[in-house]
């Protein structure tokens, strides 16, 4: 419960990616805006993934989800208690399978925001996502498996599918969690298409307070890099995290860390560095060495 608390920082960061999403440069030299645009397209795909999975994971901790001794495998309607689920033309139905126990939940939780769904901060969410789960969240090897039908925020529409797996060493490690994305796209309402795969490790660190916990994430052990696809104009790119990305509480982007972001085609390296721990929305863009610190910022 208190990871999915963390989590809800993203659904504030993703209200003003969503809404709006600017880079500017923080001084008067000449910005490199290609670039800046090309990580505020990535900031603003991952953020949409990441408020869906914060959405699936809220209606695994609802009250009335599964753990609450129920066993019947007939269909039932849950809540969500977050702002983004108060529509009233919004259903959550969740259905046990067969041989799921209060143990070991396995079962899936639809969450329909139908025709549209508009938040206090005027996101507007369509459609549904799928959310097929086996055991129990925080128990190490449980398993999340998120898809979409017809589901868009903001009318940009998502699809793949999305895996988060408990791969904690104990319950008394501090948690991790697996997030793969495969076949992932997001499409935008002229008609483009960003496409993306990714695997990353994401593990919360829990401090004596917890205003002070943070996630630290990391590419999967594995994999070659932690993303990669095709922008909106057709370009193929892989994403390196070359440096652990933090993430604190009430900080809008990550606080520390640095991305690799490569052209395939021309070979050209976008770096980019998140800073040394302070909560500000300011980054680093490099290319050739040339550098540019721009703010991610809201439009308007």
């Amino acid at each position: 419960m208190l990871q999915l608390n963390f989590f809800k920082r993203t659904a504030a960061i993703v209200a003003v990616a969503l809404l709006g999403f600017t880079v500017s440069c923080v001084n008067d030299e000449t910005p490199l805006q290609d670039e800046a645009s090309y990580v505020a397209e990535d900031v603003i795909s991952d953020f949409a993934f990441e408020d869906a999975d914060d959405l699936a994971g809220l209606a695994l901790m609802s009250d009335d989800a599964p753990g609450g001794g129920r066993v019947s495998d007939e269909p039932r309607v849950i809540t969500i208690d977050d702002p983004r689920c108060s529509c009233e033309n919004l259903t959550v139905t969740i259905t046990l399978t067969p041989n799921s126990t209060p143990e070991h939940p396995v079962g899936s939780i639809v969450i329909d925001f139908g025709e549209g769904c508009t938040d206090p901060l005027g996101n507007v969410r369509k459609g549904k996502i799928i959310v097929n789960f086996s055991g129990r969240r925080f128990l190490p090897g449980s398993s999340v498996v998120t898809t979409f039908e017809d589901y868009s925020i903001n009318d940009i529409v998502l699809g793949g599918v999305r895996t988060l797996t408990n791969v904690s060493e104990s319950t008394e490690a501090a948690p991790e969690f697996e997030v793969e994305l495969e076949d992932g796209s997001a499409t935008w309402p002229d008609g483009t298409m960003a496409t993306r795969e990714h695997c990353f490790v994401r593990r919360w660190v829990r401090a004596a307070s917890p205003i002070n916990d943070q996630l630290i994430v990391r590419q999967c052990g594995d994999a070659d890099f932690a993303a990669s696809g095709t922008n909106r104009r057709g370009r193929a790119y892989t994403m390196t995290i070359v440096e652990e990305l933090v993430y604190k509480r009430g900080c809008p982007i990550a606080v520390s860390g640095i991305k690799e972001f490569t052209d395939v085609a021309s070979g050209k390296v976008i770096t980019v560095d998140y800073g040394d721990g302070d909560c500000d929305r300011v980054i680093t863009i490099s290319v050739d060495g040339q550098s540019r610190s721009f703010e991610v910022k809201r439009r308007g």
